[in-house]
């Protein structure tokens, strides 16, 4: 009967020893992380529209630094080529800030991108030549977007609102490739969250082709379910073509994104189709070059 009282005495005890114990042996591990080698990296998404294309040219940074913090490429000298004309035309892409480079489309003058053309990036960076090459495919087009109104009751849907469903058939035939933007009241919806692609309607299991995009790609991923859109505010849905080796690129960014919790891998670098043209290339490269048509339809909240 006494064992039986001193027992959970005892065990407590045990307890209170073996905690102690352990958290006098817990040591902190300070993990410095050296970005040794920045690479160049190039964000070369170029339209087809009137509208000033944008080619940026960065350093990478460490793992752990905050983004926003990249340091800029100034000294460049950046072009596009056309491939497809009799004779090669040339879009040069001039310094603007921040290592933006830019061009200025001009119809008049016949300096514009043309669907089905093939295009290479040219950049120098010092002693680094990188290329990269895209053809601009065609996109689809839009039928209209329509007003849903829907009553918030939780996720994934938590505001009571007007939401935005796309009406849009892929185009016939298999190996289309699209990215689908969201705009509000002309600001970019850029949450990795939100990036929208499809490989054709959506769904190509059953080889399924030329019909209307399927819900989540026309409806959830152009919304924001925490926000819904009020009176007075313009969405604009934008469908830019893309090729296979992007869209593979975009999945790799979502994966890589999402690696996380108990079955997480080890962070990798994602490919780039930009290459270093020198033999012996003096600095990595990272980053996407896309030529791309787009389409587009907006609508005002009533």
């Amino acid at each position: 009967m006494k064992m039986k009282l001193r027992s959970p005495l005892f065990n407590i005890l045990i307890a209170v020893l073996a905690i102690t114990l352990f958290s006098g042996c817990e040591d902190v591990i300070q993990v410095d992380v050296v970005n040794k080698s920045p690479k160049i990296v190039v964000d070369a998404f170029v339209n087809n529209q009137s509208d000033t294309q944008i080619i940026r040219l960065t350093r990478s940074i460490g793992y752990f630094d905050s983004t926003g913090k990249e340091p800029a490429i100034a000294n460049a000298q950046v072009a596009i080529v056309d491939q497809t004309t009799s004779i090669p035309k040339l879009f040069v892409f001039k310094y603007a800030y921040n290592g933006k480079y830019q061009f200025v489309p001009n119809k008049l003058t016949g300096d514009t991108f043309s669907i089905e053309h093939d295009y290479a990036l040219l950049v120098v960076v010092d002693k680094d030549t990188l290329v990269s090459f895209s053809k601009l495919n065609p996109t689809t087009v839009i039928d209209s977007l329509h007003l849903v109104d829907v009553v918030g009751n939780g996720p994934p849907i938590n505001t009571t609102g007007k939401y935005v469903e796309l009406y849009a058939n892929d185009r016939v035939g298999q190996g289309d490739f699209y990215w689908i933007k969201t705009f509000r009241n002309d600001t970019f919806s850029n949450s990795i969250n939100q990036l929208n692609i499809s490989a054709d309607m959506g769904n190509t299991s059953n080889g399924q082709d030329g019909k209307l995009f399927i819900y989540p790609v026309r409806y959830n991923q152009v919304n924001d379910f925490l926000r819904s859109y009020k009176t007075g505010e313009t969405v604009r849905l934008e469908i830019h073509s893309i090729n296979a080796v992007v869209f593979a690129w975009f999945n790799l960014v979502i994966n890589e994104n999402r690696n996380g919790g108990l079955f997480a891998t080890p962070p990798a670098n994602i490919f780039s189709n930009i290459i270093s043209f020198n033999p012996n290339k003096k600095v990595s490269v990272g980053g996407c070059f896309c030529m791309s048509a787009v389409c587009s339809a907006s609508v005002t909240i009533p």
